[in-house]
């Protein structure tokens, strides 16, 4: 596991890995190497007594997939009523995750739980990489939309964080179309919500770059882009011996299309080969400020562990799809944190193009 939980700790972590993924296989989410040391992380009773956690940890215990909560069965868990409203919901459900966040670096585990308008309910954590630099780690928040985005959601109305929210996650954040209007709630702080105007009076926003016509997370998007003639041809030889490959650069290029890249104009898209032939996909999602953008890796990575990646060792193929001569490229910066998550992978750059229509 992630850490070296107690008796207690590790009774918690595995009734809440007792889940079942979208191919219907028993997952978890423990096992990492390479992580580092790290503190135990339990997860936290609130105050509002055993009830509403009994119910919560039934449905940890059986529902469909990690990290989230389908609206039938956010439906459900409101009907037996042991919470109050949503709110109630988002703050147990955060109390009782941070012990799922990978900090081997700092030790300090945060999460954060999200309502979205489709009636799905979202989990986030932290996660940092040993042996890469601080700007490599991955924050809560950002993992929960990431998890959003990867599911279809079109705005996130309520959030839950374990912690205040950092800058960079509030600036991350302004990115979400309607961000203005979410309520945003912080364990420790019961009775109080806040608003990203008030967390963030004076924010840098899409507008400030793009102008009046800027588009936001959430929002639709098809960056029109197929394969360059090279990679094209590559792709056809790759393709002819092996099925897998033709199936990862299909991710990729999807990725690509749906990539959030509104101010560097270079979408961006990555496809990961997990044992098994699992396969797990991301995009690049950009930050008005840049620094708080996530990259394709990170997406991807995400993604794995959603859905049932177990350890960063058990990739095989990592296939990167960006544009050529792109302005913004991701290509050797991922190719540098492989060599330290998992330097026994394949890596594959493809390249796209704008397509004729």
């Amino acid at each position: 596991s992630a850490s070296a939980d107690d008796g207690d700790g590790a009774r918690s972590r595995a009734l809440a890995f007792r889940l079942i993924d979208k191919r219907g296989a028993r997952t978890g989410f423990g096992g990492f190497t390479g992580l580092g040391p790290q503190q135990p992380s339990k997860r936290r009773l609130s105050s509002t007594g055993q009830g509403a956690l009994a119910g919560l940890e039934d449905l940890l215990a059986s529902r469909r997939e990690p990290f989230v909560l389908a609206a039938d069965e956010v439906a459900a868990l409101m009907a037996t009523g042991r919470f109050d409203d949503t709110a109630h919901l988002l703050a147990e459900l955060t109390a009782n995750t941070s012990h799922l966040s990978l900090p081997p670096i700092s030790n300090f585990h945060v999460s954060s739980a999200a309502l979205g308008k489709s009636g799905r309910v979202y989990v986030g954590v932290n996660i940092e990489f040993h042996g890469l630099p601080l700007p490599c780690s991955l924050h809560a928040e950002q993992f929960l939309i990431m998890n959003a985005l990867q599911h279809g959601e079109s705005e996130l109305a309520e959030m839950c964080i374990s912690h205040v929210p950092c800058g960079h996650c509030r600036q991350f954040m302004c990115e979400l179309f309607h961000s203005e209007a979410m309520r945003i709630r912080i364990l420790g702080k019961e009775g109080q919500s806040f608003t990203i105007p008030e967390l963030l009076p004076l924010r840098f926003t899409p507008r400030d770059l793009i102008g009046d016509e800027a588009r936001f997370l959430f929002e639709h998007i098809d960056n029109g882009l197929v394969w360059s003639a090279d990679s094209k041809a590559a792709l056809t030889d790759a393709s002819s011996s092996s099925k897998v490959v033709a199936e990862m650069a299909e991710r990729a290029l999807r990725e690509a299309n749906l990539s959030y890249a509104p101010y560097s104009n270079c979408p961006s898209g990555l496809c990961l080969l997990g044992q098994g032939g699992a396969l797990y996909s991301g995009c690049l999602v950009e930050s008005a400020a840049y620094n708080p953008s996530v990259s394709p890796l990170h997406s991807a990575l995400v993604n794995g562990l959603v859905n049932g990646l177990g350890d960063w060792g058990q990739l095989r193929h990592v296939m990167l799809a960006e544009p050529v001569g792109a302005c913004v490229k991701h290509e050797h910066l991922i190719r540098e944190c492989l060599k330290h998550i998992c330097p026994q992978v394949k890596y594959t750059v493809l390249y796209t193009e704008k397509g004729s229509h």
